[in-house]
């Protein structure tokens, strides 16, 4: 049976999402990949958040790090500054680390593609997130189709129409594979999906029982707040 990638959400261990902090748990956890949200600041510096702030829109990143106003986003940054892409691409860079970058806004895809470039990370990064027309303008960079959080038609009898469309969606358009919400992934789509050459990841799965279905199934990554969990199942 094969073992899919361990993908570390940020905040997987005691330190808040997004934050250097985080990212260095992640990386330290064992897992293969680690997953970070992206925004972008006035001025075109991508950052890591996952809700989108008033100030983003505002202010350039020294602005927006500055104490009181990254208070203002969250108390998490009384104690913790907001990181930017470029910290995590060098400082991931030496260890070959692969990541997810999760974009959470259409403005961020130029400074990510910038970035990613820039540090040759081409065959370390995927996005997934919002990345519309991204597999056309950074075609080597590999991007993951979002398929719908809701697959049924109330009666569940429509699944493998919905796995030949996620499918059919993500072989048109350029996609490296397939980024699911873990309850809508089953046997039928990550079938569909290999035989296409297309890779099937899923989110965010914390319970043991769901990730040995997922294994079972043949996943290829998993993204997960408790990476010890998921990586000591491997070993069962």
């Amino acid at each position: 049976m094969r073992k899919p990638l361990t993908a570390a959400h940020t905040g997987c261990g005691i330190h808040p999402d997004n934050t250097l902090a985080s990212f260095f748990e992640a990386m330290e956890s064992g897992a293969q990949i680690a997953e970070v949200d992206v925004l972008v600041t006035l001025g075109g510096t991508a950052v890591l958040l996952h809700d989108h702030s008033p100030a983003l829109l505002t202010c350039t990143y020294e602005e927006l790090n500055a104490p009181e106003v990254r208070q203002s986003i969250s108390p998490i940054y009384s104690e913790h500054e907001i990181a930017t892409l470029e910290q995590i691409l060098r400082v991931s860079d030496s260890s070959g680390m692969l990541l997810n970058l999760d974009l959470k806004s259409t403005d961020a895809i130029g400074p990510t593609a910038k970035l990613i470039y820039q540090f040759a990370a081409q065959k370390r990064v995927f996005i997934t997130g919002a990345s519309e027309s991204m597999t056309a303008r950074y075609p080597d960079i590999r991007v993951m189709y979002n398929t719908p959080d809701v697959w049924t038609d109330g009666k569940g009898e429509r699944y493998v129409e919905f796995a030949d469309a996620v499918c059919r969606k993500a072989q048109i358009g350029g996609y490296a594979g397939l980024n699911m919400e873990s309850s809508t992934c089953r046997q039928e789509v990550v079938d569909r999906a290999h035989a296409a050459g297309l890779l099937v990841w899923v989110y965010t799965v914390n319970e043991p029982q769901e990730m040995r279905r997922l294994i079972g199934i043949g996943v290829d990554a998993i993204t997960t707040r408790q990476p010890s969990r998921l990586l000591s199942i491997h070993e069962e």
